[in-house]
């Protein structure tokens, strides 16, 4: 290959850079543009590489909600959101759990550690940007680790609204009632838009992160419907996100994780009750007592 040759790949290559820096430019701006009440900012964020950026931009990224793009080089992230749906804090701290010290959170120990080898940033390494506020909010996330057993119990009513629209919902599933059951379920969305994510445990708020979304729509779905078969359809999978997040949440509510096997075109669906009593909101007066309590959580 002759050395005219090396320079023209050369200048191919970097051509081919340019212009998918362009297209992925103008892919984000794109994106930006979709985001109402929009609010911009650039906040530091610790990272190594390519898969970092990946699951930074994924984790702090949602939807026509917020829009995150994570520099490699100057470990900086321009976040936008919407300011009337989430905060900079909830984002950064998807992103604090997803593995990423950030000015405002600390990663979980062990969610660093199982990071790839080549993402483990130098955690000994401070962050550009305001330390005496990154330095509060430690203090924050290290106090509600050794909270005393009367300020857990009070925290652990923020999901008591939460279960108890469910409740309310499945009931009147049981009673068949298409009209309650949507209004039951637009309450539900109310409650979970309402949770206070500052104040969760870090169990608690993980898996808040991965289902609250998912309860949200499905409960929006459920209001919109009319018949009462497709809400019954909507409500298994509303209850399998239930049940997720009744495995781990602080609540003084009493939950029993009962199962239907001939829901579901005789495949079997679960739900949660507060009584140990079989009560079926797939079937109603129909078979009121078809399935069994399998576990009390």
């Amino acid at each position: 290959m002759t050395i005219f040759s090396r320079i023209k790949i050369i200048k191919m290559k970097k051509l081919c850079i340019i212009l998918l820096g362009l297209t992925l430019s103008l892919s984000f701006n794109n994106a930006i543009s979709q985001v109402k009440n929009s609010k911009s900012i650039t906040v530091a964020i610790n990272g190594n590489c390519g898969m970092c950026k990946k699951t930074i931009d994924k984790s702090g990224t949602e939807g026509k909600i917020s829009m995150v793009n994570w520099d490699i080089d100057s470990k900086q992230a321009e976040i936008t959101f919407d300011t009337t749906k989430t905060s900079k804090e909830a984002i950064l701290k998807k992103i604090a759990q997803a593995g990423y010290d950030n000015q405002e959170f600390r990663a979980p120990d062990d969610v660093y550690e199982n990071l790839h080898e080549c993402c483990k940033y130098d955690r000994d390494h401070r962050i550009s940007g305001d330390a005496k506020s990154t330095h509060v909010d430690h203090e924050k996330m290290d106090h509600s680790r050794t909270q005393d057993k009367q300020h857990i119990n009070k925290e652990a009513k923020d999901f008591d609204p939460v279960f108890n629209a469910y409740i309310d919902l499945k009931d009147a599933l049981v009673q068949s009632n298409a009209k309650k059951a949507s209004a039951s379920a637009s309450q539900l969305s109310t409650t979970i838009q309402k949770v206070d994510m500052n104040s969760l445990e870090e169990a608690e708020h993980t898996t808040w992160m991965k289902v609250k979304g998912s309860l949200e729509k499905i409960a929006n779905q459920i209001v919109q419907e009319d018949q009462l078969e497709n809400q019954r359809a909507h409500f298994m999978n509303l209850s399998n996100q239930m049940y997720d997040l009744g495995k781990v949440a602080n609540t003084e509510i009493e939950l029993y994780w009962v199962f239907c096997p001939m829901a579901n075109d005789n495949q079997g669906a679960y739900w949660l009750s507060r009584e140990n009593a079989v009560k079926n909101p797939y079937y109603g007066n129909k078979m009121m007592s078809c399935g069994e309590v399998k576990e009390k959580i």
